[in-house]
């Protein structure tokens, strides 16, 4: 019984391996040159030989005859070049994810995969992803949906694989013919013959929509469930695509009014390192002077309420501003009404943990503590809920700073006032039970325990100041 054509053909392929490795071994020893280590053995070239067929046969046929890189794959395979073979494997996954990103969404992967703001604006047409370096396109290709967990994973331990076998560290001998071939099927599976994860289907006709149609609430609504069942990475990427689009320069009207329908909830979504990445990039516009992209940034940001997570440096330069716009409006005519417009905009600068800036820690506490007792003829009512929830964000640094307001002469005059120093004596009590420090305790306990006409005096008292000496 004669054997099928493949298993004769793959029997005279073996046999010519052995011909050919036993003929150049022979020709190199003829010319004086090395023969270890050359070539790899043959037994590994055959079992990737072997396996071959059950490998390509995901490949259609079509397709499978305009592969020339699996005929190269396999030449350089049965003449023991691994190192070669799998060159030829990776660079083709290579094309072939630039042609997905390509085809799926440009923009929305350059602004997942480049957070420096000034490589990004130099990142335009397919033709500029051949400046993107392999493993920012593989894991770009990742967070935007394009390969899956999985296919990341695997594909990034091959290109670490193919980087230690190449010609610059010839560590070929080391890789093994079942190891090379079970490569080449990762990378038709989850690469070559694979279209996108779902997931990121969805974020492409999102983004169309954002970028062409003019959408109803209705529509941003259902826009904002849909985000709700997408993995975080995908979140993420996707908060700093519409990021970037809101703060181009040229980006519509209708494009922005999109975005401030959704980048809400895509915000509440991202997780924080995504959101301090936003709060940064606002500090690289501005110190580029890039003044329309700064103020575009700071309109996103306030709209979906992340202003405090502006980088430090920037937090500080605006926080100081509010503040001192806001102790000008307590201090000035008409304070009760003009107060609750300046508390707003300085309730948006304050993270969520409560962290700010220690350069503005002092103003900020003694600002929010002096408009929050009142001026002796009563406090801003309106702007009162804004005060109490700043003031509940005070850690340990903010009640170090509020037991040494008493030793100021402006505090100390302030609570020489009716009904300031009960209030002033009521936000000690709340925070009493919130510090571990026990020279914090026993300064706020002095707060507590003093009567409303002693409270002026306490910060001259000698054991007042002993108190804050042991800090």
């Amino acid at each position: 019984m004669s054997l099928p054509p493949i298993l004769v053909a793959q029997n005279q392929v073996s046999t010519g391996v052995d011909q050919f490795t036993a003929a150049l071994v022979s020709y190199l020893n003829h010319l004086g040159l090395p023969t270890d280590n050359v070539l790899v053995p043959i037994q590994e070239r055959q079992r990737v030989i072997g396996n071959l067929p059950d490998v390509i046969g995901s490949i259609d046929l079509v397709k499978r005859g305009e592969s020339l890189y699996i005929s190269k794959f396999i030449a350089a395979c049965g003449a023991g070049l691994f190192d070669a073979a799998l060159n030829f494997i990776w660079d083709e996954t290579v094309v072939n994810l630039r042609k997905k990103v390509a085809r799926f969404d440009l923009e929305y992967f350059y602004d997942s995969v480049i957070t420096d703001a000034t490589r990004r604006s130099k990142l335009r047409g397919e033709e500029d992803l051949v400046k993107i370096e392999e493993w920012e396109l593989v894991r770009g290709c990742h967070v935007t949906g394009i390969l899956s967990d999985i296919g990341y994973r695997h594909l990034d331990y091959i290109r670490d694989m193919r980087n230690w076998a190449s010609a610059a560290h010839p560590n070929q001998n080391e890789l093994t013919g079942l190891q090379l071939i079970s490569w080449l099927e990762t990378c038709l599976r989850e690469v070559i013959s694979k279209e996108p994860e779902p997931a990121a289907i969805e974020v492409k006709r999102f983004l169309h929509s954002i970028r062409t149609q003019v959408l109803a609430e209705q529509d941003a609504q259902h826009i904002r469930v849909g985000m709700e069942r997408l993995p975080v990475d995908i979140i993420k990427s996707l908060l700093r695509a519409i990021y970037g689009m809101y703060t181009a320069d040229n980006t519509s009207i209708q494009v922005k009014t999109n975005i401030r329908l959704v980048g809400a909830k895509c915000w509440t979504l991202a997780p924080d390192e995504t959101r301090y990445e936003c709060g940064f990039r606002f500090t690289t516009f501005a110190e580029n002077g890039e003044n329309v992209r700064k103020v575009l940034a700071h309109e996103f940001l306030q709209g979906v309420g992340g202003l405090g997570y502006l980088s430090p440096d920037s937090l500080a330069v605006e926080m100081s501003a509010c503040i001192t716009a806001l102790f000008n409006a307590h201090s000035g005519f008409n304070n009760f009404h003009n107060e609750p417009a300046h508390a707003r905009n300085l309730s948006a600068y304050v993270p969520a943990n409560g962290q700010i800036p220690e350069s503005v820690r002092v103003p900020y506490v003694n600002t929010l503590v002096m408009a929050r007792i009142g001026n002796g003829y009563g406090i801003s009512e309106m702007a009162v809920p804004k005060y109490q929830d700043m003031i509940s964000r005070f850690g340990e640094e903010e009640f170090v700073v509020f037991v040494r307001l008493l030793t100021d002469r402006q505090i100390q005059a302030r609570l020489a006032l009716r009904n300031c120093s009960s209030l002033f004596k009521q936000l000690a009590m709340n925070f009493l039970p919130l510090t571990a420090n026990q020279v914090t305790k026993n300064a706020l306990s002095a707060i507590v325990g003093s009567t409303d006409q002693h409270l002026p005096n306490l910060g001259r008292e000698t054991s007042y100041v002993r108190i804050l000496s042991a800090y």
